[in-house]
């Protein structure tokens, strides 16, 4: 059975393939699917983007100094007393967001304090083994949580403030709908994206979710593919998976043995074959990565894919026509990167050269879509 894990045996990355040559295909698929593009009112900046594909292209992407002014500004405020400032008030402004949504914060909160115990803890660390170790640049401050992801608050936080997300996103549409809607643009882009001959539609698939988090997106993997075998949640955070783990067992109809929730490093699957997996999925995961940690992850996926499986990801797009308004306000830029690390690294030297990325490990870019957020992309890859 598959089993994602720490890395119980050597890391073995694909090795760089070479781009394959061009092939003789129809017009590209249009950046916009019809119910995206039907949804783009919905959305904060409505107005659809300019380029066929959607990709940064001279002329069209800001120029660098904006965003370099942007970064003067962040680093300047880091030193004073109102970064804390600005850390609290985007907690604030998410907790608000996230009760609009019809959360009930402290009673949900509350409900988890259980399972926030050492011992949930130790037996998660215990079933990724000894091996098993937390790389340098996940032990750092996320989401103005001074511990990052490995604190409790931040985990039990998590799976409420998901809610919200698709409601800051999609303000024309119900508040608590939003995480639906949001996720759901990206399932229904991913299936539309795939071919219907796809390995992960077919019986007995197996799907792996890396950075996974308390596991909303796992959970949803198997309702998009129903017929899966197996479908592996995989996470840094060991308060993250014990209060994912704790939130399936108390959903009615959710003790699903196909679904498992797993503490290991996405960069070193060790318990996972070459080659067995079909879907590889990778949900608002990049752009808390550091580059170098982006490409050890990548080279992984393409390692554990079946010729002729899938890589999905689902991202920030800094291209698309609702960042690049953000990144043309260099406060309102500096406020985003204040609780994003690595946000420098993947709006400049991953998301512009993401599909050279992929192509360098034997994935073909199969298409990209924009959804109706008018700020995230969709892109799914095929392991040749």
């Amino acid at each position: 059975p598959l089993v994602a894990a720490g890395a119980a045996t050597p890391l073995r990355t694909a090795p760089p393939r070479a781009a394959p040559p061009p092939r003789a295909c129809a017009a590209a698929a249009p950046l916009y699917s019809d119910a995206a593009r039907a949804n783009l009112r919905h959305a904060i900046v409505t107005e659809p983007a300019e380029t066929a594909e959607g990709d940064i292209v001279p002329g069209v992407a800001r120029p660098r100094w904006q965003f370099q002014l942007s970064g003067l500004v962040f680093s300047i405020i880091r030193r004073t007393p109102l970064y804390g400032k600005i850390k609290a008030s985007a907690f604030a402004k998410m907790r608000v967001s996230t009760e609009s949504t019809g959360v009930d914060w402290d009673a949900e909160v509350a409900a988890l304090q259980d399972v926030c115990v050492d011992a949930s803890l130790a037996a998660v660390k215990q079933e990724a083994g000894e091996s098993f170790v937390t790389p340098a640049y996940y032990r750092r401050a996320f989401h103005a949580y001074d511990d990052g992801n490995l604190c409790w608050e931040h985990a039990c936080h998590q799976p409420l403030v998901s809610r919200a997300v698709g409601a800051r996103n999609l303000p024309g549409l119900p508040a608590e709908d939003g995480d639906a809607n949001f996720r759901g643009a990206f399932e229904r882009e991913l299936l539309a994206l795939l071919p219907a001959d796809a390995p992960c539609r077919q019986p007995g698939a197996a799907i792996v979710d890396l950075g996974c988090g308390t596991g909303i997106s796992t959970r949803r993997l198997l309702d998009a593919f129903p017929g899966a075998a197996s479908c592996v949640g995989v996470d840094l955070s060991p308060h993250m998976v014990a209060v994912g783990r704790a939130l399936l067992d108390r959903e009615e109809g959710a003790s699903d043995p196909r679904l498992k929730l797993a503490l290991g490093d996405a960069a070193r699957l060790g318990d996972v074959p070459d080659g067995s997996v079909d879907l590889v999925s990778l949900c608002l995961v990049l752009h808390e990565l550091p580059g170098s940690a982006t490409d050890d992850i990548l080279s992984e996926a393409a390692r554990a894919l079946k010729p002729g499986g899938h890589l999905a990801i689902f991202e920030m797009d800094p291209a698309s026509p609702g960042f690049l308004r953000a990144r043309s306000n260099p406060w309102v830029f500096a406020a985003l990167r204040s609780t994003e690390p690595y946000l420098d690294d993947y709006f400049w030297d991953v998301a512009p050269l993401l599909r050279g990325r992929l192509q360098e490990r034997g994935l073909e870019v199969l298409g990209k879509r924009l959804i109706e957020s008018n700020k995230h992309q969709v892109v799914v890859a095929r392991r040749l």
